[in-house]
């Protein structure tokens, strides 16, 4: 901002002056900025009611339209510590009789304390080979079936715990190994006899292996496992090493899919280097021309025995070529890079080619059946398969032949022992006797004609008792808290329509705040905001709509209901206080202090016909949902779930901002007038004094 130094001659305050003339463009600005302000305050009183009103919209509004969501049975048990149950609104109301005779577990191994051959602490790193009693180990492999079929884990002297833990889990079992206790831990992926594992030496090595590592445990689930493998026949060997193998290689189509996706990814990156360097031929001439600039550094450049290169930046620097140096040799190492980046994508797409399906654009489609591409990805899968179908037929008929030695030389009890301090828990099902049938499942949860049982202890004999109810307070609770937050929105809307009017307040200046204590200023501003929606059209149709809906007939089966229906209604006009006349009240509610001793209609009707009251607030619920959500779809002034004006406001807001800009312009441009031809009146009193001061020198001298 310039400063002024004005009516030094004169005598006259033309600041006072400047500013009164144009108080006029400045009291232009200033409204325009009281009139931005208002909208932006405008602007969060709808954002704030908005967001109470999509609140109630995709809240309790959108759950109360679904009869799910009402909690309309109630599941009790006469002992509580074996069971919990819960039920649905399919489950038949009345007693029923519960044994639990058996719980679910997981199949879970914890391992042997197991120690380093030198005595040191055993780490994720550590080799199998390092551990106690594996130190002249080779090779080994044993197989884990589950039941998603057989998986053979093959092991060296160089495989790590932590490699050995991945292989577990790849095989699909939960498995860690805990450093501080040196214990593998092995569970099943899920609980129940069938979800339960086998872990079986394909050879002596493999059990010598797995003993060592304390994960050997005798079950009968084990050893039957091993009597399986034995009587398997080849055919089934066969089979079963199909199956695997077809799990182990990646499908025709997946190929074809990742074939075309590498190739696209390289046509892409290839593209992008064309487009900003041109063709390869031209990225070698810039080469070629920056190679030719970077020839005049020659004498600054030396070469090391291996080839690298380095410049002396200090001398090129000293030279004063320090800024051509760094934009010559960035230009080379970028289109260096280029051509070398341009050529990788180019081999991509030259080994992807046979592949893919190549489109006029250049780009590549997906490989389908019948197509030449197609043709050679599925010789390549039937290669890939064929090789892993012989490998793990060939592991299977080791196993076969281990296993039937094994028995045949008193058992795998009799040949080996198991892990020292190794604990094996067998996975078992669960197992429920619900009204005298049997029922049995892989957890311990049980969905029963409507009824979901969690079992949690068995019953030892004991007979328990399942009470099915209607769920009266959780139906009545829902449609409370449905009412109560209705009644929070529109109060909110009523307040905000009704408010006082703030006729002649206006947002304030800065000099006007200046003139007013922060208390003043605060109740100023408050009476402004308070008033921001008053008899705002949007916001009155809104409430209306929203206030007839919840006045509106509902036919259930025929016949007509209202929420007065059910005891449920507004106080009237003259009853209701200030701002509630859209207020509902429900009779017999202990917490209204306006009802509360009025007879329960609610409770009486849930009691007596449950669905009925639920079909009659799904429908009224689905009326108002739909009315609403009308009101907030979007438009040409106003965005998705919202009820007001949104995008006009911004607008608006911005012509403001431009229009503030300008007026200030306004307001300096007359200032610098102003002051220009104050300066000049300045300039010419301070001539004319001179004048006069030279003449009287004049005159004195006579």
């Amino acid at each position: 901002m310039p400063i002024r130094l004005s009516g030094m001659v004169s005598g006259m305050d033309t600041d006072s002056l400047v500013e009164a003339l144009v108080s006029s463009y400045k009291m232009k600005k200033d409204n325009l900025v009281k009139a931005q302000t208002k909208l932006s305050w405008k602007q969060d009183k709808w954002k704030s009611m908005n967001s109470n009103i999509y609140k109630f919209y995709s809240g309790k509004l959108s759950a109360a339209r679904l009869s799910s969501s009402y909690s309309i049975k109630t599941a009790s048990v006469s002992n509580s510590s074996v069971a919990k149950v819960t039920a649905a609104s399919g489950a038949v109301n009345g007693s029923q009789t519960l044994e639990v005779d058996e719980l679910a577990s997981t199949g879970y191994l914890t391992g042997g304390v197991i120690e380093n051959s030198d005595g040191s602490k055993l780490t994720l790193s550590s080799k199998i080979s390092e551990v106690k009693g594996l130190q002249g180990f080779s090779s080994g492999s044993f197989t884990v079936t589950t039941k998603d079929g057989a998986n053979e884990i093959n092991v060296t002297s160089d495989t790590t715990i932590n490699q050995f833990v991945a292989k577990l889990k790849e095989a699909g079992l939960n498995a860690n190994f805990d450093t501080s206790n040196a214990r593998f831990f092995i569970s099943a992926s899920e609980s129940g006899a069938d979800n339960d594992y086998t872990l079986t030496a394909s050879n002596a090595s493999g059990i010598d292996l797995m003993q060592n590592l304390g994960i050997y445990a005798t079950t009968l689930k084990s050893a039957k496992e091993y009597e399986a493998w034995a009587n398997y026949t080849d055919e089934e060997l066969e089979e079963m090493a199909q199956k695997t193998a077809k799990n182990q290689v990646k499908s025709v189509d997946d190929r074809a899919k990742k074939y075309a996706e590498e190739y696209n990814a390289a046509y892409n990156a290839a593209k992008v280097i064309k487009d900003k360097n041109g063709s390869l031929s031209e990225m070698e001439s810039k080469k070629a021309e920056y190679e030719t600039k970077m020839a005049e550094y020659d004498e600054y450049k030396s070469v090391d025995e291996e080839g690298n290169v380095t410049y002396d930046t200090e001398a090129i620097d000293a030279a004063g070529k320090s800024a051509d140096f760094k934009k010559d040799k960035a230009n080379l190492d970028n289109i260096s890079k280029a051509i070398e980046n341009y050529n990788k994508y180019q081999d991509t797409m030259s080994e992807k080619e046979d592949y893919i399906v190549k489109l006029d654009s250049g780009k590549a489609s997906v490989a389908t059946e019948g197509s030449p591409a197609y043709t050679k990805i599925q010789a390549e899968y039937d290669a890939d398969y064929e090789a892993k179908y012989q490998e793990n037929l060939d592991s299977y008929k080791q196993k076969r032949t281990y296993a039937a030695n094994l028995i045949a030389n008193g058992g795998e009890a009799a040949a080996t022992g198991a892990s020292a301090n190794a604990v094996r828990i067998e996975g078992k099902d669960s197992k429920i006797i619900l009204n005298g049938a049997t029922f049995t499942s892989s957890s311990n949860t049980f969905a029963i004609n409507g009824l979901t049982i969690q079992a949690t202890a068995k019953t030892n004999g004991e007979v328990v008792n399942i009470t099915t109810d209607t769920d009266v307070d959780g139906i009545y609770n829902f449609v409370k808290d449905f009412i109560k937050e209705y009644n929070m929105l529109i109060k909110e809307m009523d307040v905000n329509y009704n408010a006082a009017s703030s006729k002649g307040f206006e947002p304030l200046t800065d000099d006007e705040k200046s003139a007013m204590s922060d208390d003043e200023v605060e109740k100023w501003e408050e009476k402004i905001k308070t008033s921001l929606l008053r008899k705002d059209g949007t916001l009155g149709m809104t409430m209306n709509s929203l206030k007839a809906d919840m006045a509106a007939a509902i036919k259930v089966d025929g016949k007509s209901y209202s929420l007065a229906s059910f005891g449920i209604q507004t106080l009237g006009y003259f009853a209701s206080p200030e701002n509630e006349t859209g207020v509902y009240h429900i009779d017999g509610d202990s917490e209204d202090t306006a009802t509360a001793g009025t007879s329960d209609k609610l409770r009486k009707a849930i009691a007596s016909d449950a669905d009925t009251v639920i079909s009659f607030f799904s429908q009224l619920a689905t009326k108002v949902y739909t009315d609403l959500g009308d009101r907030m779809a979007t438009s040409a002034t106003s965005s998705a779930y919202t009820i007001y004006n949104d995008k006009e406001m911004n607008t608006q807001y911005s012509e403001y901002k431009t229009k503030i800009t300008d007026a200030e312009d306004k307001v300096t441009t007359w200032e610098d007038y102003y002051y220009k031809k104050f300066s000049a009146m300045e300039s010419a009193l301070s001539n004319i004094n001179s004048q006069q001061s030279s003449l009287s020198g004049y005159f004195g001298k006579g």
